[in-house]
């Protein structure tokens, strides 16, 4: 490599080559590093700048153990990493998007106790890599969203659910305190709506979830409308979104002062970047910003 770029020092275009080759490189090292991961809970594609994870324990209802919740895990913060990934989805294989926490693995543990503190470590490094993440994740619901995946559903950054989808917060029909989600649910509603669901473990559908500000959207065609969003999403300016999402969730826990302080060091932060001066250029010359993340 370094002789290739010798061979080409004293060409006016060197820099325009190296810029393509370092693109390049990182995208073929993106696409090796998915062809080594051999996952047995669940399936990642890449196609066009939008990462689908389709969680598949189909025959436990996508259920969710400490396997999944590793290659889950680790899958994401790949995903994040991958500067070709602008979107991410997630979504279940067969008739469910989650059914929970697998209660057969449960009932089995020797020392419940320790095996439920280490499956609610697994989900919520799940949930904190969603957060983290300086991407668009979107939860495609096709089915039932209970418990530990009625959890991944609140974490998204949006919602997107079939018709005849099913909600449920789920852990006290079984005589477990929640192990996750309670953090959200109270910021997505009032405080006695989200007692309501918690404590009475009520199963809702996909209107009802619309109705309370859970879901985005309720469609026939899930795939379809996931499309649509990602597409969306795909062509808006990677710093820009991320510092977004960074702020929306700064926001549910920072004071005024220091978020007001917060959001002034990030809009100077990106009008220092490449994609804001296309996109007041594009703004002045009248047509549509061209965004590289850069």
């Amino acid at each position: 490599m370094t002789l290739f770029f010798a061979i080409f020092s004293a060409s006016p275009i060197e820099a325009i080559l190296k810029n393509m080759i370092v693109r390049t490189m990182q995208s073929l090292n993106a696409f090796l590093s998915f062809l080594t991961m051999r996952y047995e809970t669940i399936e990642v594609y890449i196609e066009n700048e939008i990462a689908t994870i389709l969680l598949n324990r189909p025959e436990r209802l996508n259920s969710f153990d400490l396997k999944l919740g590793d290659e889950l895990y680790d899958a994401l913060r790949s995903l994040s990493n991958d500067s070709d990934v602008r979107v991410v989805v997630i979504k279940g294989k067969g008739k469910g998007f989650c059914g929970g926490g697998d209660v057969k693995e449960m009932y089995a543990a020797d020392d419940k106790p320790h095996f439920l503190r280490e499956l609610t470590k697994a989900i919520h490094k799940c949930v904190i890599e969603i957060r983290k993440m300086k991407k668009p994740v979107i939860a495609a619901v096709n089915g039932y969203a209970y418990g530990a995946g009625f959890s991944l559903v609140l974490a998204c950054d949006l919602v997107i659910a079939v018709k005849d989808a099913k909600f449920n917060t789920a852990f006290v029909n079984i005589g477990l305190a929640p192990g996750c989600g309670t953090y959200f649910i109270t910021r997505s509603m009032p405080y006695q709506r989200a007692c309501e669901l918690v404590l009475t473990a009520k199963t809702f559908n996909a209107q009802e979830a619309f109705d309370m500000g859970l879901v985005n959207k309720v469609v026939d065609d899930l795939d379809a409308a996931i499309d649509e969003y990602a597409s969306k999403f795909k062509k808006l300016p990677p710093l820009a979104v991320g510092m977004a999402k960074m702020l929306l969730n700064e926001g549910m826990q920072n004071d005024l002062i220091n978020h007001l302080e917060l959001e002034s060091e990030t809009a100077s932060l990106s009008a220092g970047s490449e994609d804001f001066f296309e996109g007041v250029k594009a703004f002045v010359e009248k047509r549509k910003a061209v965004f590289k993340g850069k």
